[in-house]
């Protein structure tokens, strides 16, 4: 029996044409770049450089000072005029989805995510400011005048490290890095 015979008719495991690379790679495709909009204006992320942090202050006074900056604006900018974290939800718990509760009967834990964060940095490339400037150079060059003052706190790098409990945790009113801890199925039938 050959290979093709034993696929599956419905296409799985089947190369699949790409159709649009020839117009892309010879100049004749359209990026979303290529589109200009009156009035356009660009942002640029000021990204923390640690791994765990407090976020002193956020200096953003040399980045306005460039002429095409129109706005920077931090984590307690956007806390100011009213925008909050967006909330996130471990488990849908609607229709088919499985429904997740933690081992030992305790609450999933679940952060809202900082549009930008307030207080401490979680990650490096956490998003800690955003500069709006007329073009996306000027956006960028000013995003570099943004001086960002951090306490640094101890971190892990590895998912096993956080786990443990003397680990530096990360969402201190959890109190652990463990957000969920859930076990699904039959044990017993599935040895």
């Amino acid at each position: 029996m050959s290979l093709d015979e034993l696929r599956p008719s419905n296409g799985i495991g089947r190369p699949v044409r790409r159709k649009e690379d020839h117009r892309l790679l010879t100049g004749q495709g359209c990026y979303s770049d290529d589109w200009r909009m009156d009035d356009e204006v660009y942002a640029c992320f000021v990204r923390s450089t640690r791994a765990h942090a407090l976020i002193r202050v956020i200096g953003i006074d040399a980045a306005l000072q460039h002429s095409d900056v129109l706005a920077v604006y931090t984590g307690a900018d956007l806390l100011a005029d009213g925008l909050r974290p967006i909330p996130t939800r471990a488990s849908i718990k609607q229709g088919p989805d499985v429904k997740l509760y933690n081992s030992d009967g305790s609450r999933i834990f679940t952060t809202a995510q900082p549009l930008l964060p307030v207080d401490r940095a979680r990650f490096v490339g956490e998003a800690l400011a955003m500069v709006v400037a007329r073009t996306k150079e000027a956006a960028q060059d000013a995003a570099e005048r943004v001086i960002v003052d951090y306490e640094e706190l101890a971190s892990v790098t590895s998912a096993r490290e956080a786990m443990k409990p003397d680990a530096p945790v990360l969402w201190l009113e959890h109190g652990s890095n463990i957000c969920i801890d859930a076990q699904i199925g039959d044990k017993a039938a599935t040895d």
